[in-house]
């Protein structure tokens, strides 16, 4: 009779059944009593853990294939071997453990085969380590794309606060340049700086209050009538600024018609000689809501 190879030994797959169900169970593993780890590190860890489990048991079939391999040739003969000899795979008996008054039949298996499942074994449980192993890189990456997008989030915040006060010291620098510039009180903020410089020459205070009224109108043109007010005629030119910012009240609605008459607050400021003046003015207007 020939004779039939000994069954081989077969180590079980499962590096990746031993990874966290979730990615954010390693956060307990990272932390410390001096910091926490981000979202960002915790989703790299958690791949790299899994991909380095997946490593391992792709590793361990490899070398469970030989034995697998002469583990099933094993089976078959045996199988066979007993097929020849006229032993059935499974055969019927009366079921004794029923309690039934007319016990009915039941199926038995061949002891054999239950011996050949436990000591011959043909899987190295590779297959259901890969649907985990497929079902775990699925939620990883997701939890890695949450990750990277918190990051991305993160990153432009840090972006615009950074950016919010480099534009926060450079108005204050205009501030400081401002206040020399025209000796004005050193505590000076930037409503009394506006208010200063608008006193320095009436057509910019005029123009001021034409676009802050163009800005906001709900309380109507309060502010230009003020300017108007202090407004005095000195020239033809200024004459003709009055009569036709005057004319604008008539019937008022609109704070967009201070930009659209002939006299807009674009033209008195551009009529202006000193555009340092208008420059300055327009800052400060632009640091008070104006």
């Amino acid at each position: 009779m020939e004779e039939i190879a000994k069954a081989m030994p077969v180590e079980k797959c499962g590096f990746v059944g031993k990874c966290q169900s979730h990615p954010s169970g390693y956060a307990s593993y990272m932390s410390s009593s001096y910091s926490k780890p981000t979202t960002a590190r915790i989703a790299a860890h958690a791949m790299q853990q899994l991909e380095a489990a997946r490593a391992k048991d792709v590793e361990l079939h490899q070398q469970n294939l030989p034995a697998l391999e002469n583990n099933k040739a094993v089976r078959e003969r045996v199988i066979a071997v007993m097929k020849a000899v006229g032993i059935p795979d499974s055969w019927s008996e009366r079921d004794l453990s029923s309690r039934a008054r007319f016990p009915k039949n039941k199926t038995v298996g061949a002891g054999y085969l239950a011996d050949l499942t436990k000591h011959v074994v043909v899987s190295d449980g590779f297959e259901s380590a890969t649907f985990t192993y497929e079902t775990l890189k699925t939620r990883y990456a997701e939890y890695q794309a949450t990750a990277d997008a918190e990051a991305k989030r993160a990153e432009q915040q840090r972006a615009a606060e950074a950016e919010r006060q480099k534009e926060e010291r450079r108005k204050n620098l205009s501030l400081v340049s401002i206040i020399l510039r025209y000796g004005l009180n050193e505590d000076a903020d930037w409503p009394d700086v506006l208010e200063a410089l608008r006193s320095k020459n009436q057509r910019l205070d005029l123009a001021v209050a034409m676009q802050q009224t163009r800005g906001d109108w709900s309380e109507g043109p309060y502010r230009v009538r003020d300017a108007l007010n202090g407004f005095q005629i000195e020239t033809t030119e200024d004459k003709d600024i009055a009569n036709d910012v005057l004319s604008c009240l008539e019937d008022f609605c609109d704070g967009r018609v201070f930009r659209d008459t002939t006299w807009s607050y674009d033209r008195l400021f551009a009529s202006v000689e000193d555009q340092q003046l208008v420059a300055d003015v327009q800052m400060a207007a632009s640091n008070v809501g104006a």
